[in-house]
């Protein structure tokens, strides 16, 4: 591995979300590859299991936090812990939220704050409080989540399309105004992927999972597995010429 692009052994990564779904499966094939963890979730349920479970064999590498990415104060306290831990090198923010499927009009505004709160201020709160220091520091990544649905919105969910949305944009405007302070910021936008979160949903609409299906060409629901190369590609050296890019993993959803 002297050679490899891709190497992430001893980076120093921040993972919000990181108990479950996309996260959790980030989390996993990085500590794989050598990486230090520090994993952010709300749950703490979620974070024991992680930890007793998929992250097992990496626990001399892995610290965890209970952290609400919406609470701007509890972000700034857990990143200045982390980085008193050791400097950190990327910051993956998979922390978000979804809802069951409503009519527009029928979506409380409550719902709207919360869902914004979670997946655009959230973000938004992360990259401000690791990207100060990345800035003074001079490098780092930073890998926001997106979706599919911040450029084709789904029916029932426009207000999480709107956040998602918004972290895209936020991505570019950040890649924009810290390219020259060593600092790159790029999103991942997956398709319909199987999560803790989506789970329910299908539950609760079972036209859902067919009709996302037949919208996919390559013919099935995504895993968070298949999201875990774009990850570590985005961490390594490999993609050091590579700012301000939202990259759609979907199966072929957006074609």
């Amino acid at each position: 591995m002297e050679n490899d692009i891709f190497d992430v052994r001893g980076l120093h990564i921040v993972v919000t979300g990181g108990a479950s779904g996309i996260g959790l499966a980030a989390a996993r094939e990085l500590a794989s590859r050598g990486a230090v963890l520090d994993i952010w979730d709300i749950k703490p349920e979620s974070l024991s299991a992680a930890l007793d479970g998929p992250l097992q064999a990496f626990q001399g590498r892995v610290t965890t936090r209970l952290v609400d990415v919406s609470d701007a104060d509890a972000v700034e306290a857990a990143s200045e812990a982390a980085w008193q831990a050791a400097p950190v090198d990327v910051l993956i923010n998979c922390a978000g939220m979804t809802s069951h499927r409503r009519p527009v009009l029928e979506i409380p505004l409550g719902d709207w704050d919360r869902m914004l709160g979670v997946n655009l201020y959230g973000t938004l709160h992360t990259c401000r409080s690791f990207g100060r220091r990345m800035i003074e520091r001079g490098s780092g990544s930073i890998i926001n989540v997106s979706s599919v649905d911040a450029v084709d919105p789904s029916w029932g969910n426009l207000h999480y399309g709107v956040s998602k949305a918004g972290v895209a944009m936020l991505t570019t405007g950040l890649a924009r105004e810290w390219g020259k302070t060593g600092v790159r910021v790029n999103a991942v936008g997956p398709g319909p992927i199987r999560t803790p979160l989506t789970e329910p949903l299908f539950a609760a609409h079972d036209w859902l999972e067919p009709k996302w299906v037949e919208s996919v060409p390559l013919g099935r629901i995504g895993e968070p597995e298949d999201l875990t190369g774009i990850f570590v590609y985005l961490a390594s050296p490999a993609s050091r010429w590579v700012t301000g890019r939202s990259f759609y993993i979907d199966g072929g959803w957006l074609l």
